[in-house]
């Protein structure tokens, strides 16, 4: 029990990395699908030979919310007929009885495609990756940042005490279908009379069960840049549980 206590808080430190690494691994498979998808592309366009065809039929497929678009067309080629051949693209302007131009594989005369539906198939999964790697990317370096500043601050930086005001919930954030705490305290300067405030990261346990109004917290800042600090609010039941369930 112990074990996968500890592995939830781990789990849950590092959620904003995970997401970051899932985000960018999923960004750069998406954007890897598109370069392949772009290069089949460009060998079937290079291939492919153009003639026009009718749009002989659109069907819609409702189902819940989403409605799918089939498209079907007719057209000859090399002194044969092709009808109800479907399109893998579609697009609102389309309409039945329209003629569009198409692009067909001289060695299987149904595989046809249209110049807008390949560059569509190539573009939207690189955007689409990309997106993806500019939502995670950031995450993984916000989290390296802050564990770095951290690091630095509790190894160069000045400790200094300050005294607890509050213990709030933070209600703008939500992990695990929970709002995490944080800890706000203030530092009275004795050198140039300011008071300094400050509130911790976020915190994935209850600081309650450990601290009261008033009580003294370590902050670590930066030597001469009160803007840069660390509050080291500690989970003291960690190596106080002996669990032997």
């Amino acid at each position: 029990m112990q074990r996968i206590n500890k592995m939830k808080k781990v789990l849950t430190n590092n959620l904003v990395l995970i997401l970051g690494v899932i985000f960018t691994i999923v960004g750069a498979i998406v954007i890897a699908v598109g370069v392949v998808s772009n290069i089949s592309s460009r060998e079937f366009m290079e291939n492919a030979v153009s003639t026009n065809a009718i749009i002989e039929e659109i069907e819609v497929d409702e189902h819940g919310d989403e409605t799918d678009h089939y498209v079907f067309v007719t057209y000859e080629y090399d002194g044969n007929e092709y009808n109800r051949v479907q399109l893998n693209y579609y697009s609102s302007d389309m309409y039945e009885g329209q003629e569009i131009e198409i692009y067909l594989n001289p060695d299987d005369p149904r595989d046809v495609r249209t110049s807008e539906g390949e560059l569509f198939f190539a573009i939207f999964p690189i955007v689409f990756g990309c997106v993806f790697i500019a939502i995670g990317f950031p995450m993984i370096i916000y989290k390296i940042h802050k564990k770095n500043k951290k690091t630095r601050l509790i190894e160069s930086g000045q400790r200094i005490i300050a005294e607890i005001e509050s213990i709030d919930m933070d209600y703008n954030i939500t992990i695990n279908g929970r709002h995490p705490y944080r800890v706000f305290c203030s530092y009275n300067n004795p050198y140039d009379g300011y008071i300094y405030k400050f509130k911790s990261d976020i915190l994935n346990f209850n600081p309650n069960d450990f601290y009261n109004i008033g009580n003294p917290v370590d902050v670590y800042v930066e030597q001469g840049n009160f803007k840069n600090y660390y509050v080291d609010v500690i989970d003291k039941s960690e190596g106080l549980v002996r669990d032997y369930t």
